[in-house]
């Protein structure tokens, strides 16, 4: 009579790891998903209150404010997009992120746009210029990689001309 080798006692199954990992990873998913509804939430309630300041504030801060916030809104809800995506299809692909990389670089070019109006030195002014021409560079690459990420994944694949 032979005995096979006891390796010992096995806690779980190759397939039952795998499936505790997937749904641990759905249950991270989801709770990041309530946590940004949330935070959306939010950002609207302040929004609104935002915009209930205008008196006090003046109407381009509070235009700044809301405009900054919507933005900011889109992010969130590009990234809720994303954890859908990643849900469903069980992939990651680039194209929300470039995405949310425009949006988020868009925003700081607006919300740098605004502040030249309240420099004090020649040296602030020149930063802030810099900063836009670095930000400018971003927006132009990030539309690029984002166009061809598109492009890319629409364009069917190339069939290999047949030999005669």
């Amino acid at each position: 009579m032979t005995h096979e080798p006891d390796d010992g006692p096995k806690l779980f199954s190759a397939q039952q790891l795998d499936a505790i990992l997937r749904s641990s990873g759905r249950m991270i998913y989801y709770g990041a998903t309530i946590l940004l509804i949330t935070t959306v939430g939010m950002l609207f309630v302040s929004t609104v209150i935002s915009m209930l300041q205008v008196p006090e504030v003046g109407v381009l801060q509070t235009a700044l404010t809301v405009l900054d916030r919507v933005l900011l809104i889109f992010i969130f809800v590009e990234l809720l997009d994303t954890i859908g995506i990643v849900i469903r299809e069980r992939e990651i692909f680039a194209d929300p992120f470039l995405l949310i990389g425009l949006i988020a670089v868009v925003r700081r070019i607006l919300l740098v746009t605004a502040e030249t109006g309240q420099v004090a030195s020649p040296e602030e002014f020149q930063n802030l210029l810099i900063e836009l021409g670095v930000l400018t560079a971003l927006v132009i690459a990030l539309a690029a990689a984002l166009y061809f990420t598109w492009r890319t994944r629409r364009s069917p694949p190339e069939q290999e001309p047949e030999n005669s």
